[in-house]
């Protein structure tokens, strides 16, 4: 059966695996830029030159098709206004063919206002995103004007670096030391790939250089993706543990994420054993009991995991146990989720086809919500999920 994914989106945002070499690392002299044309802001007669220290440069990956690209070309722009002046140039890189970076870029206007340019043949991503083990946009570079790439990461995250390398107070040393732990990173992933008999050993080493420090969680970050990626859950919980002592709000994160991979992992070996053929009811019942263990306490979780029963199995769902799930999702203490578990009773009855039921459950939900844009969202949301009753669909077919 196809394994669920749904709730793993929510463990990391991050890419799951980093799947080439690490050619470069930070503090490495920047390559120039392999241009196939430059769509906005710049003269291809004086096209961009990151390597000549005359400025600090910002060289951002992006993609027409990305959700969260868009979202940050206004903040590139805003700091493209701030920053300009003060000797940076900001630079946005797509692989796209013209005819898809041209009409978008026209369209964005000045919420766009900065150089945009098309990689040629993909070359200026391999020099940069495959050699410092990016897989995912948006994704930006900054480089010092001695030419060194000084700095890697989320275009939402760079102002404050950006910053301490204008002011000269930024900490070369220390990101050099970070980056090489990413890179030790790479090598524990290709170690878990290869089945190594050393990859425990090497990974725990691996562990104490990165630390407890503030400025440790990006590579434990990294070091749980590479951990999960390769399904070694020991190290996934080393990791948490540690991730756990770096500050609360980091502690409370570890907590949220070990459970939602303990949750996916339930929800997937009880999707397993009820969807094999004549499968065993005593199996059954010990996945119905670790998977109600594994979301006890989290009534936002309970839900999920409750109508992706639904939407896995279809008519094979068995309600009972479903609605048994939602009846422990109304019991948890505090705040309560948001859909209400009524909300996804709802959705339950309408996937397998009582509409009477599942309007029921649907009213008492949206009379519980009194932000009116939210309840506009799950109405519309409900009524997509309302299967046609039979009467409408013959009307319907009379009609035409």
């Amino acid at each position: 059966m196809k394994k669920l994914h749904t709730l793993l989106a929510l463990v990391v945002a991050a890419s799951m695996s980093i799947t080439n070499a690490l050619a470069d690392q930070i503090g490495d002299k920047a390559k120039p830029l392999s241009i196939e044309e430059w769509v906005k802001n710049a003269d291809e007669k004086h096209a961009v030159d990151v390597t000549d220290g005359k400025n600090i440069y910002v060289v951002e990956f992006w993609a027409t098709w990305c959700g969260p690209c868009r979202s940050t070309i206004p903040h590139l722009t805003e700091l493209n206004k701030k920053y300009k002046d003060k000797g940076v140039v900001f630079v946005g890189i797509s692989n796209e063919t013209a005819e898809k970076v041209g009409p978008f870029v026209r369209e964005q206007g000045s919420k766009m206002d900065y150089i945009v340019a098309r990689d040629k043949e993909n070359a200026t991503n391999k020099d940069y995103m495959r050699a410092y083990g990016q897989n995912g946009i948006p994704c930006a570079f900054i480089i010092n004007k001695k030419g060194q790439v000084a700095w890697v990461g989320h275009p939402m995250s760079m102002e404050e670096p950006l910053l301490q390398i204008l002011q000269d107070k930024y900490d070369l040393d220390a990101a050099i030391k970070a980056d090489a732990l990413r890179a030790q990173i790479s090598i524990y992933e290709s170690m878990l790939a290869k089945e190594d008999p050393k990859t425990k050993e090497f990974a725990l080493d691996l562990l104490k250089k990165i630390g407890t420090t503030k400025e440790s969680l990006v590579n434990l970050d990294k070091m749980l993706d590479a951990a999960y990626g390769g399904q070694d859950f020991e190290m996934v919980n080393k990791v948490l543990d540690q991730m756990a002592k770096v500050d609360e709000q980091s502690a409370k994160r570890a907590e949220d994420i070990r459970g939602q991979i303990n949750s996916t992992r339930a929800i997937e070996k009880y999707l397993d054993t009820v969807s094999e053929d004549d499968a065993d009811k005593d199996a059954v019942k010990v996945a119905e009991k670790e998977l109600k263990e594994a979301v006890k306490g989290n009534a936002q979780r309970i839900c999920s995991v409750a109508y992706a029963i639904v939407s896995q199995l279809g008519d094979k769902a068995p309600i009972k146990f479903v609605m048994e799930l939602l009846d422990e999702a109304d019991k948890v203490e505090g705040e309560k989720p948001m859909p209400s578990p009524d909300f996804f009773r709802a959705l339950t009855y309408y996937k397998i086809g009582d509409v009477e039921k599942g309007d029921t459950f649907a009213a008492k939900a949206m009379d519980a919500i009194k932000d009116e844009n939210i309840k506009k969202n799950l109405q519309a949301y409900l009524d997509r999920a309302k299967p046609v009753e039979k009467e409408e669909k013959a009307e319907d077919e009379d009609e035409e």
